[in-house]
């Protein structure tokens, strides 16, 4: 189990040590007194934040390298190049309608996750749980994209990326 240092404010303790236990035990390597943890699981994970609590990146990086060797021992649940390049050739091609008198979501955040999820999608670790909880901040009275039409685009984005990862 890893030993990460302390920040002023990081991510509460309690909550990452009982992640990563039940992480070292679905690898195998500590009893597993939980249920089994996935990779999207690990994925999705949010920490609350306390005062006294782990250095976050620290945290982020050794949760990204559990993700991969749950991934490995998970079997052949990767997506093909071809199959990430057809994605990636979407995520970068698609249009959203714009709103300025309406509600619609800020535009860097959703061009941001965006590019979050190609780089994502290059590496194989682009999760259908991460589209499915990506929040925007919302706009009025300035640019924003139309919600329905990102809400639609990411709907149909992590469908795709459930359906490759279990036809393998």
């Amino acid at each position: 189990m890893p030993d990460f240092r302390r920040a002023f404010r990081g991510y509460h303790r309690d909550q990452v040590d009982a992640l990563i236990a039940r992480i070292e035990g679905t690898l195998g390597r500590s009893p597993l007194y939980a249920p089994a943890v996935t990779a999207d699981e690990v994925t999705a994970a949010r920490f609350k934040r306390r005062l006294g609590g782990y250095r976050i990146k620290p945290v982020d990086e050794a949760l990204d390298d559990y993700v991969r060797q749950l991934e490995d021992k998970g079997g052949p649940n990767r997506i093909r190049s071809t199959e990430a390049d057809q994605l990636i050739g979407l995520v970068r091609n698609v249009r959203f309608g714009t709103t300025r008198l309406r509600v619609g979501y800020d535009e860097q955040e959703v061009d941001a996750f965006l590019d979050e999820m190609i780089t994502a999608l290059r590496r194989d670790r682009a999760r259908a749980s991460q589209v499915k909880n990506a929040v925007f901040a919302t706009t009025r009275m300035r640019p924003g994209y139309r919600q329905p039409d990102v809400d639609a685009f990411l709907e149909r984005l992590a469908s795709e990326i459930e359906r490759l990862r279990s036809k393998t």
